[in-house]
């Protein structure tokens, strides 16, 4: 009997730990919000400055256009 209820709680168990949903769903939160953190770090730092602006708008300008083969 003892036996039966080991193996019954031990699969319960088993599926518990296994499911990992939501801990990948936090994943994706934390990295989301670690962008929008660098976003706004950036955002504030280029504040009234529009030459670091400039920069960084070239150079992605400059990377999409080398993605697409221009």
């Amino acid at each position: 009997m003892l036996t039966k209820f080991y193996v019954s709680i031990k699969c319960k168990w088993d599926q518990y730990v296994k499911n990992e949903k939501g801990a990948q769903a936090l994943e994706w939160i934390a990295l989301g919000m670690l962008v929008l953190a660098i976003m706004g770090a950036i955002a504030a730092t280029m504040k009234g400055d529009s030459t670091m602006g400039t920069a960084v708008k070239n150079q992605l300008v400059k990377m999409i256009n080398s993605l697409s083969g221009d």
